[in-house]
């Protein structure tokens, strides 16, 4: 079972991959793209925990990082993290509600956006961060988080165990 879990998750890893280098740029509101890793990331944290969060969130930031960014490791590193942190909830938050990755993936979006401006001021990458703030930071978290619903429904169905799965009788 953990191995058919572990191939599904390469295979959404693989598929994130391409379609946010090449599909996802495409689909914009006003310029800003989902952040489709970090959606991912958030959910697999929220239904699998921290280990699966953890792992999966580095190799997501780091072929993000290899495709996207001109420093190697800055998202490895946040993804890692907000994968750990998140998945550190897995036991203490309803599965069933989808009011959960919402707010996970908006606080999960703020705090990637402050952690990577962080970084790069400290690598001396010069970002405004007030524009880039208003003009990125508050629309990708809407969008992030809307997008977070659809995604965690359908992880809920390929990551829950059957015997945790809420049904009626």
């Amino acid at each position: 079972m953990i191995l058919l879990e572990i191939l599904i998750m390469l295979l959404i890893i693989i598929g994130n991959f391409i379609l946010q280098s090449t599909v996802l740029p495409h689909i914009n509101i006003f310029g800003v793209t989902p952040n489709t890793a970090l959606i991912i990331v958030v959910a697999i944290g929220l239904l699998r925990g921290r280990i699966f969060g953890s792992t999966v969130g580095l190799i997501i930031g780091l072929l993000h990082d290899v495709i996207f960014c001109p420093v190697i490791g800055v998202n490895g590193f946040i993804y890692f993290f907000v994968g750990y942190f998140v998945g550190m909830t897995e036991n203490k938050l309803a599965k069933d509600n989808l009011l959960i990755p919402f707010l996970a993936t908006a606080i999960s979006t703020i705090v990637y956006h402050g952690l990577y401006y962080i970084f790069m001021f400290f690598l001396g990458y010069n970002i405004d961060f007030s524009v880039f703030f208003k003009n990125v930071v508050i629309l990708e978290t809407l969008y992030n988080s809307l997008i977070s619903m659809l995604i965690y429904k359908w992880f809920s169905n390929i990551f829950i165990v059957p015997s945790i799965r809420f049904t009626r009788r």
